[in-house]
């Protein structure tokens, strides 16, 4: 049996999926959540298998609460369901450790399978996502593409360049000469795949690279 959790701020959702899956014989709906922190509060009383995960939600929304989840129940399984189809938000909760991404008008059939392939260990995304966030984004955990290596440098670089440092100015901060500071911005820029400064910044603030 699948031990169930739904985490959602609309009870009507919430309800519309327990009745959905109430006929499947393997699937336990056994608790229900509006916001994480009711989620974090069921897990210190009750094991949970999946939790089916709503981004937006009060208090604290489901991206915060899959982070925690994965960190302190490493046995529970998060999808994510969302009514955005955004590489960000798909990013995001991949990041923060969701073994899959549905979205809301994601019928009955769908939602049985990635709750039973993400309980046996594998992955699990909405057939209607992008097919380039899939196959592009998402083809493995640890793309490049998806998450690209930035050295400590770089990071460092990268948060000045954030708190909109000239390049004289992180030279002076970090003593190095100007030409290196250049030298990984452009790799920065490569690396985010972004045409410019300002596309780096938006990328670091979506990839929690800074607040």
């Amino acid at each position: 049996m699948i031990d169930v959790l739904i985490a959602d701020d609309h009870q009507l959702l919430i309800d519309g999926i327990k009745t959905t899956l109430d006929d499947v014989p393997d699937i336990n709906i056994v608790a229900e959540a509006n916001n994480g922190l009711q989620v974090l509060k069921i897990l210190q009383s009750k094991k949970i298998d999946v939790i089916i995960m709503d981004i937006n939600m009060p208090q604290m929304d489901g991206l915060d609460c899959t982070k925690a989840v994965c960190k302190k129940y490493p046995d529970t399984k998060v999808v994510a369901l969302s009514q955005f189809d955004e590489k960000r938000f798909v990013k995001k909760m991949v990041k923060n450790g969701a073994s899959g991404y549905l979205l809301k008008d994601s019928g009955k059939d769908e939602i049985v399978a990635a709750i039973r392939k993400i309980n046996s260990g594998e992955k699990y995304f909405c057939e209607r996502l992008s097919i380039n966030i899939i196959n592009r984004e998402l083809s493995t955990l640890d793309s490049k593409s998806l998450f690209p290596q930035l050295t400590d440098r770089e990071i460092e670089v990268l948060k000045l360049i954030c708190k909109e440092f000239s390049s004289p100015e992180i030279a002076d901060s970090l003593f190095i000469s100007d030409k290196t500071v250049e030298n990984h911005r452009a790799n920065l820029i490569a690396k985010a795949g972004v045409k410019n400064t300002a596309g780096l910044v938006r990328w670091a603030v979506e990839n929690d690279f800074v607040d």
